[in-house]
This record gives C-alpha cells, sequence and structure tokens, in this order.
C-alpha cells in the first residue's frame, strides 16, 4: 500500500507543479492606447474584429486553462490550454488553432489562423505579467505583422450596456 502511495504521488507531483508554477493572469485588463505598438492585423485572433480589444477578461479554472474574452459580444471566447492543442471558431467563417505551454512565467500560444477568405495565417501570442501583478503585456504575431498590447489591471468591469456592443436591458 505504502508503494502504491509513492508511486501515485511520484505520477501526480510533477503535474501538480507545472500548475503551481503558472503565473495568475486573472483579472480584468484595459488596454494602455499610449504604451501599446497596435497593428491592426495582429491582434487577439477572435476577440476584435481588427486591433486590439480595449478591455481582457482572463480567468483560470483549476484544470490549468486559462480563458480570455473580450467585451465585444460577437467574439469567441479564446481558451488555451497548457499541453494541449485547441480550435476555437473565429466569426464569420474561421477557426484558430493553437497549442500552448509555460515558458517560466509566460504564457506562449502558438498556431494557424484559417479563414474562408484567406491562406492560413501563422499566429503567435505571448502572455506576461509584471512582477507585481499589474501590468499584462501581450505580444501578438500574424503572419509578418506584430503589435506589444499593454494592459492595465483594473478593479471593477463596466456594465455590459457600455461595451461597444451592448447587452440587453
Amino acid at each position: 500500500m505504502k508503494r502504491i502511495a509513492i508511486c501515485l504521488l511520484l505520477v501526480f507531483m510533477p503535474a501538480c507543479l507545472v500548475f503551481a508554477q503558472a503565473p495568475d493572469l486573472t483579472g480584468t485588463w484595459k488596454l494602455d492606447t499610449e504604451l501599446s505598438r497596435v497593428e491592426a492585423s495582429a491582434g487577439i485572433v477572435g476577440l476584435i474584429r481588427s486591433g486590439a480589444p480595449p478591455t481582457l477578461h482572463i480567468t483560470q479554472p483549476t484544470n490549468g486553462s486559462v480563458i480570455v474574452e473580450s467585451q465585444i459580444n460577437e467574439s469567441q471566447s479564446r481558451i488555451y490550454k497548457p499541453g494541449a492543442k485547441t480550435s476555437t471558431p473565429v466569426v464569420p467563417s474561421g477557426t484558430i488553432t493553437m497549442t500552448s505551454k509555460w515558458e517560466g512565467r509566460t504564457l506562449v500560444g502558438e498556431g494557424t489562423s484559417e479563414s474562408a477568405s484567406g491562406a492560413p495565417a501563422a499566429v503567435k501570442e505571448v502572455f506576461s505579467t509584471s512582477t507585481d501583478g499589474r501590468t499584462l503585456t501581450v505580444e501578438v504575431t500574424v503572419g509578418g505583422n506584430h503589435s506589444t498590447l499593454i494592459y492595465t489591471k483594473t478593479q471593477a468591469a463596466e456594465p455590459c450596456r457600455s461595451w461597444p456592443t451592448p447587452c440587453k436591458p
């Protein structure tokens, strides 16, 4: 019985260490337009038609995934599963397929964006936080285009009635 317990510990301990080392990206983040360098064709695919979402909402469930959403109601949530591949529909007729991993305190996603209207494009997204956890930097490369998006953590989210595509009351 003791051997079984030790074997189970050795099997599950590395997975626990991976989740324990993941930095906390959770929160509501506002784009700092002064510090960001935004190229319209190098945005976070699926969260906004072009450019950078003005606000990001990030959650990290206990399964190790990272979920990134914006305040554009027509957009899709992006799900990153470190160590696995994900595929997300992109409105109106595309998909983005990414494989993500943690590199130290940085989440790196690499994959391909495909749409019916154009050739597939290589995509790389790198999410990292400052040491104090108040600044989120997102480096986005789509094809040969690159954006550096700087977000500041905020304590409150605006009501959805003030979003670019508001919810119904």
